[in-house]
């Protein structure tokens, strides 16, 4: 199943939910858990958990509540960025007595190991190039995550797996391996239109306009990228059942393809 953000939700019976805005994801099992809605419905962002969800088909999202149900949903504030995934959720409109409210935001599966992911979430190399994350491909049943789809600032676009995932942020998710290791990748990244890219326009070293990757990420946080410490997830791979995309992830042109990536990071 491949989740691309801003694409068509549609409810039970066929009828417009809205778009699909961003993800939540468990980074310590590696497992899509949510989506998150912009809805005609309600003013606010809809939270629907991964076992609403029954799957894709021609590029839409499909849903198993009706229109009617999905106003029972908890809300979701994405601008709540002080606070992680769990404090930007709201359960008061979900029926549910007073008494249980707490046992339902336990079991939402809302923790401290989600992180969200959305359109604004760069993907980093380990020589720091960059790119834009799409969207994110889960395998059935288990909806663990299978592939990152990025876009380079050329256009060009492409599937990553998720064995690549080294380090995973909301505002940026790290990869084990370099620009080179991606360009001779084989099969070769595709175009969502199947045509082969080469990936041009993937960034230098440094951010957008020019900024260093300490302007853009932190001190602290590339410190901890080039110490491998803090953040480090095994993520799956693409391992079990899942849609026809899932054969044509990259992957290294050799397996030492990552353990070179980390003998190539630059010095400081």
């Amino acid at each position: 199943m491949q989740i691309d953000f801003d694409m068509p939700v549609i409810a039970d019976g066929g009828l417009d939910a809205g778009v699909l805005d961003r993800v939540l994801v468990d980074r310590e099992r590696g497992v899509l858990t949510h989506v998150v809605l912009r809805s005609p419905l309600a003013s606010e962002e809809l939270l629907v958990s991964m076992d609403l969800v029954q799957g894709t088909a021609g590029g839409q999202l499909r849903l198993r509540p009706g229109r009617d149900e999905l106003l029972a949903l908890p809300r979701y504030y994405e601008g709540r960025t002080t606070v992680q995934p769990a404090g930007r959720v709201d359960t008061s409109l979900v029926p549910q007595p007073p008494e249980r409210r707490q046992e339902l935001e336990e079991a939402l599966g809302v923790t401290e190991d989600t992180v969200e992911l959305g359109p604004d979430t760069r993907v980093m190399t380990a020589d720091e190039a960059e790119v834009q994350l799409v969207g994110i491909g889960a395998n059935d049943p288990g909806n663990d995550i299978s592939r990152l789809r990025v876009r380079g600032p050329a256009g060009a676009e492409a599937d990553f797996p998720a064995s690549w995932i080294d380090v995973m942020r909301e505002d940026v998710v790290a990869l084990t391996v370099t620009r080179d290791d991606v360009l001779q990748s084989r099969p070769a990244p595709r175009r969502r239109d199947g045509n082969l890219v080469d990936l041009e326009g993937l960034s230098g070293m440094g951010g957008h306009d020019g900024d260093t990757p300490e302007e853009v990420f932190g001190a602290d946080f590339v410190d901890e990228l080039r110490g491998k410490g803090g953040m480090v997830i095994n993520v799956p791979g693409a391992s079990g059942p899942g849609d026809g995309a899932d054969n044509r992830v990259a992957e290294p042109v050799d397996a030492g393809a990552a353990a070179g990536a980390e003998r190539r990071r630059p010095a400081r």
